[in-house]
C-alpha cells in the first residue's frame, strides 16, 4: 500500500475508487451474477434477465440441432430459446438451463406443464418428452 492512501477499490482503469464510493454502492446497488465465457461473452446471468444474450443463442444453436422436444423436427434456429425451468416460476437464465423449443413447444409447455417429462441428455443438455392425454384423438 502507498503511503498516505487509503485503501478502496482498484477500478479495470487503473483508478482506485475510494473507500467512501465502496461504502455508498454496496449500500445503494444490486448485485449481478454474470458468468463469461474466455471470449467475454455472456453465457449466464441469473434471473436478472429473462431473455438470451446473443452469445447464449449461439452456444444453444451450437448443442441442438432441432427443438429440445422428442420427435419435434423444427431446426433449432427457428426456435425460440427456453428455460428447462420456466422463468416466471423461478428459471435461470443460464445456458445450461436454456434450449431451443418451437413457438407451439415453447407456449404449450409453459400452459401445460405437467404434459411435459424432462430428462438430462449428456453432461449439459435437456430434452422433453410429450404426453398426449388419454382418450383424446386426432382427426
Amino acid at each position: 500500500m502507498v503511503p498516505g492512501l487509503v485503501p478502496g477499490l482498484l477500478l479495470a482503469t487503473g483508478q482506485v475508487l475510494p473507500v467512501s464510493s465502496v461504502h455508498r454502492l454496496a449500500r445503494t446497488s444490486t448485485l449481478v451474477r454474470i458468468v463469461m465465457d474466455a471470449d467475454g461473452q455472456v453465457l449466464d446471468m441469473g434471473r436478472k434477465v429473462r431473455l438470451a444474450t446473443p452469445a447464449q443463442r449461439r452456444a444453444v444453436f451450437a448443442r441442438y440441432a432441432t427443438c429440445w422436444v422428442d420427435g419435434c423436427p423444427l431446426p433449432a434456429t427457428l426456435c425460440q430459446i427456453d428455460h428447462a425451468d420456466n422463468w416466471s416460476s423461478g428459471g435461470l437464465t443460464d445456458l445450461k438451463l436454456l434450449g431451443p423449443a418451437c413457438q407451439f413447444h415453447n407456449r404449450d409447455r409453459y400452459r401445460h406443464p405437467d404434459r411435459y417429462t424432462r430428462r438430462k441428455v449428456g453432461k449439459d443438455r435437456w430434452a422433453f418428452t410429450y404426453h398426449r392425454l388419454a382418450g383424446v384423438r386426432r382427426l
